[in-house]
């Protein structure tokens, strides 16, 4: 500022600076400069905080492409594994799920394939009946895990005896015994260590169903053109029906191991479902009713219809919007011929598709003068051998004549009946036998047929059979003969009660009665497979299911390939 320090004459002022005020000035411009320093130094943090964000953004776009190409490496090995096993498939049409897991999992079960940095590996394992692939693919740091979940669907016309029972009209499994598994290929029968493929099913279009109605464990998948009623028995598979699908009350165990999918209602009673439920109509559940869903293979349930569930703790959240999903349930393959999937050679589809009464009609010639065998029952031993029969070393007493057979002109031992009586034995050897029988074909008491280790006994019957309490047909050699055959097989035409195995037996055998009501009671086993019009099993029969009878001629032949069919994802 500027002060006046003389007057002079013409009234004006000498001026001088005030120093002080002129120092306040320079402090004033000070603080701009500061200012603008802080401003500065705000602006260069803030770039400093770009910089870095840009940073973390850059590394997570590469943790997120890393991620991205693992989960690409994780399909990848699915899509392989899919492709090899439906190549091994191809080659060895009867191959089962441990098959599979035994043959493309190597010994540790993985595959590996590694190429930039990108790999996955693949395990492959069974559970509940079904193959699947858990893949874990790698991206550098980058890890991503998925599933598939695959079947064997069995290529038609292919053998009939690839399920444990098949009652074409109905199965009344009403006794108390186990129907399990065993692959006589691989190894005997354990029953500390029984197979999952005990399949049982039906196949009328009009709707067969299989009624549980005993203590009768499956350790299988169970499928029904009709209704399925578990009641107090447990499945260790799947439930597939046309018709409803009824869970038997029970306490809070384990009722069904696998899924439950069923075109009609579904009415769970009691205990608890491994897998989720699928149902196109109503859904019913009662209090202390589960459904795990173990393998999370989307909601628990979904349902068509009306929902009414009990419990408001476990299963009440159920009658929410979004389970309340119609889920169109494949149909199980049946017996109508108008369907686009009909195949009369399909065993799936066509319940008699050998024509069991041309085949058995093509063996007997008609000439009504066969003479019929009937044992004396003092202990004697008789010996069977492909081209005659003879008792106690001596001479023939029938001798074989050559017919037509499945389309194998092979000899054939012809009766009127048979008739094996009080203790006496009868060993079949030499290798494969073929026995018709016109009438009916009997054991009783202490009986006992012994088919030697490498032969083989193909029944050919128009009658019935009958094996009472104490008989047994013994295979030393389950599974297939030298020949291919089956150690044993029951061929009937009989219309009727026309199978009928009681008391506390021991069987070998595939049984091929379409047309026959096949009715086994008492404590006995049953080693093989039987298909009948009805199956009905009582008291404490069990039923091991040998796997290698799938691998067995006359069974029938494919007219398709057996493949794969993907069931869903898990992730």
């Amino acid at each position: 500022m500027l002060k006046c320090l003389t007057i002079n004459a013409k009234n004006s002022c000498s001026f001088f600076v005030d120093k002080p005020q002129l120092l306040v000035r320079k402090k004033q411009q000070g603080f701009t400069l500061v200012t603008v320093l802080i401003l500065s130094s705000l602006a260069s943090i803030l770039v400093l905080n770009s910089l870095k964000d840009n940073v973390n953004q850059e590394r997570l776009s590469g943790n997120f492409q890393k991620k991205i190409n693992s989960r690409l490496a994780s399909e990848r090995g699915i899509f392989d594994s899919m492709a090899a096993a439906s190549v091994f498939l191809a080659a060895n049409q009867s191959a089962t799920i441990a098959d599979l897991v035994n043959n493309l999992g190597r010994q540790s079960g993985t595959t590996t394939l590694s190429h930039g940095g990108i790999s996955y590996n693949v395990e492959l394992s069974e559970e509940t009946g079904e193959l699947v692939l858990s893949s874990t693919g790698h991206r550098f740091e980058g890890e991503s895990a998925l599933k598939a979940r695959l079947k064997i669907v069995p290529g038609a016309g292919g053998s009939a005896f690839s399920d444990a029972v098949v009652g074409c009209e109905g199965v009344d499994l009403a006794g108390s015994g186990q129907v399990d598994s065993y692959n006589s290929s691989n190894a005997v029968y354990d029953a500390n260590n029984p197979g999952k493929e005990g399949d049982v099913s039906t196949i009328d279009k009009s709707g067969a169903n299989v009624i549980l109605g005993g203590n009768s464990p499956i350790l299988g998948n169970v499928s029904s053109t009709g209704e399925i009623n578990t009641k107090s028995s447990d499945v260790v598979g799947n439930l597939h029906a046309n018709g409803n699908i009824i869970i038997g009350s029970s306490s809070e165990k384990l009722r069904v191991g696998g899924n439950v999918w069923t075109r009609g209602n579904y009415y769970q009673n009691g205990g608890k479902i491994g897998g989720h439920v699928r149902a196109n109509g109503d859904a019913f559940m009662k209090w202390n009713n589960y459904i795990l869903n173990n393998t999370n293979d989307g909601l628990d349930i979904l349902y068509g219809g009306a929902g009414t569930f009990k419990d408001t703790t476990n299963n009440k959240h159920y009658e929410e919007s979004q389970y309340n999903v119609f889920p169109d349930v494949v149909e199980v393959k049946d017996s109508d011929a108008t369907a686009p999937d009909y195949d009369p050679t399909d065993p799936a589809t066509n319940c008699d598709h050998l024509g069991i009464e041309n085949v058995v009609n093509s063996v007997d010639d008609g000439n009504g003068n066969l003479i019929s065998f009937d044992s004396r029952g003092w202990g004697d031993n008789y010996t069977l051998e492909s081209d005659k029969m003879y008792r106690n070393g001596n001479s023939p007493e029938f001798t074989s004549v050559n017919a037509d057979v499945l389309g194998n002109n092979i000899p054939v031992i012809k009766l009127k009946e048979f008739n094996l009586r009080g203790s006496d034995n009868l060993l079949i050897k030499g290798g494969d036998v073929t026995l018709f029988v016109e009438g009916d074909f009997k054991m009783a008491g202490a009986t006992k047929i012994t088919i030697a280790a490498g032969s083989s006994l193909t029944l050919i019957m128009k009658g019935a059979v009958e094996l009472g309490a104490g008989a047994d047909i013994i295979a030393l050699q389950h599974g297939l003969a030298d020949s291919g055959l089956p150690a044993m097989s029951i061929y009937s035409s009989y219309s009727g009660s026309g199978i009928n195995i009681s008391g506390d037996f021991e069987l070998y055998a595939q049984i091929y009665a379409p047309l026959s009501d096949v009715k086994i009671a008492g404590s006995g086993t049953l080693y093989g497979s039987v298909r009948g019009k009805t199956v009905t099993v009582t008291g404490g029969a069990a039923i091991h299911y040998d796997a290698a009878l799938g691998d067995g001629d006359r069974g029938g032949s494919y007219s398709s390939e057996s493949s794969l069919a993907f069931l869903g994802w898990q992730y």
